[in-house]
């Protein structure tokens, strides 16, 4: 299978995403999010390059909804909540800034925003402080290595 300039620039498609995956599932990963919003702020992507939840196929999509649905149980034990925010833009105009499909998951606490609304206006801001902005500040290694060990210990202790 040749590979498609696209995927070799893609982020998403390089080795060093492994390193932030707590949570795998027949080629969908749940990873954290170098650039938090929130804290545990997440990302569930395939783990072969597709551009658009529109080209997954039924099983495809299945899977990829499943792993959503499993990595925001898990980020729900670990930060203490039952609430969330799940977020997919495609393509440019809707917000998307990595051309490889990812969705946002968000643990939610209970004031971590001013108002529980403004995760939607975060996501569509302009495109200096665009939500995967390379000017958001990002966490320092040790930081997201630590986040992930206690996602993996999470996981583990649960019957998933």
């Amino acid at each position: 299978m040749k590979i498609k300039a696209s995927e070799l620039q893609c982020p998403f498609c390089q080795p060093g995403i492994r390193r932030f995956i707590y949570y795998k599932n027949n080629g969908y990963l749940a990873v954290v999010n170098i650039a938090p919003v929130l804290p545990g702020h997440s990302l569930v992507i395939p783990e072969h390059h597709k551009t658009t939840i529109t080209s997954l196929d039924a099983k495809e999509l299945q899977l990829f909804m499943q792993t959503a649905q499993k990595a925001t149980f898990i980020l729900m034990k670990a930060f203490g909540t039952d609430a969330f925010d799940w977020s997919v833009q495609e393509k440019p105009e809707a917000g998307q800034s990595i051309e490889h499909l990812h969705m946002h998951i968000v643990p939610r606490l209970k004031n971590d925003l001013e108002k529980p609304g403004d995760w939607y206006p975060l996501v569509h801001k302009n495109d200096i402080e665009i939500i995967d902005s390379m000017n958001r500040p990002k966490l320092g290694f040790d930081e997201l290595r630590k986040i992930v060990d206690k996602l993996k210990e999470v996981a583990g202790n649960m019957m998933l």
